[in-house]
């Protein structure tokens, strides 16, 4: 079976896209059909980043996005930065726009101690992705009923305010619905023989075995392809071939079905003091 490849973009190959893409017109539709047809499973926004250095990598992703039809994307997140009802909303969004092309990932040694938690919370990677999982829970797309001759157009009693150990005063709920059977894919990078903790909500544990890349079973992201002209000539004999339109990011990594992670939770419109924290 051919090994899966992720392909990072950092660095100078990231700017260079990104200036392309952002000013639109024939360039970037014609780098946006040279990424099609590279044969990756999907190409990772900022991993090779140091932290300090780290930006948006979901400004480039709908960049991205928006400019292929079958390019999938993994944007690392800095939860120094980024609240995680922000990233939950914006990558959901985005991966309702585009066909379910988009997930999130981190470095299990990320630093989740951010503005927006308190200094008794110690939460890790894991957990932060965890989270942004369960507020993915808070408003199901099957709890939408739109029955208009009735007037009821969603079931209520299903948009609830999540609740997580690690992160017990952020609970949501989002403002808009998603699958839950298709939830973006969340990823977590780690070292050799490192354990992530609480891994529920994580679809794909991936451990360094090199320098420049890290695995999983079938699967390989590699870092370090420091400009955009060798991102575009790159290809591996057992890279994953081009497979056309269509494919989500979780069939593209071999992932079946998401699921429920939220454990506990509370109906927020039946209470007029539940509505209040909304």
């Amino acid at each position: 079976m051919s090994e899966r490849i992720i392909l990072d973009l950092s660095g100078p190959a990231l700017e260079a896209a990104t200036a392309v893409l952002a000013a639109g017109g024939e360039r970037a539709a014609a780098l946006g059909r040279a990424l099609d047809q590279l044969p990756v499973a999907a190409f990772s926004v900022g991993f090779a980043t140091p932290a300090s250095h780290a930006k948006d990598g979901t400004v480039f992703a709908a960049f991205l996005l928006a400019f292929t039809r079958r390019s999938r994307v993994v944007v690392r997140v800095d939860p120094a930065r980024q609240h995680p009802i922000n990233i939950a909303r914006t990558v959901s969004t985005l991966s309702a726009l585009h066909g379910a092309r988009i997930g999130i990932g981190l470095h299990a040694d990320a630093q989740t101690d951010a503005w927006f938690a308190r200094a008794t919370d110690a939460a890790s990677a894991a957990d932060y992705l965890r989270l942004v999982s369960s507020l993915w829970d808070s408003w199901p797309l099957d709890a939408i009923i739109g029955d208009t001759h009735a007037g009821r157009y969603v079931d209520a009693q299903r948009i609830v305010r999540i609740a997580d150990p690690a992160y017990a005063h952020i609970g949501g709920p989002l403002t808009l619905p998603t699958d839950g059977a298709s939830k973006p894919p969340l990823l977590l990078l780690q070292a050799q023989g490192g354990e992530g903790g609480d891994l529920r909500g994580v679809d794909l544990a991936l451990q360094s075995v090199s320098g420049n890349a890290y695995a999983a079973a079938g699967l390989r992201l590699v870092l370090g392809e420091g400009d955009l002209q060798s991102v575009l000539a790159w290809a591996q004999s057992t890279a994953y071939a081009a497979d056309g339109a269509g494919l989500t990011l979780r069939a593209a990594l071999g992932l079946g079905a998401s699921g429920q992670v939220a454990t506990a939770s509370t109906p927020v419109f039946g209470d007029p003091s539940g509505a209040a924290l909304v």
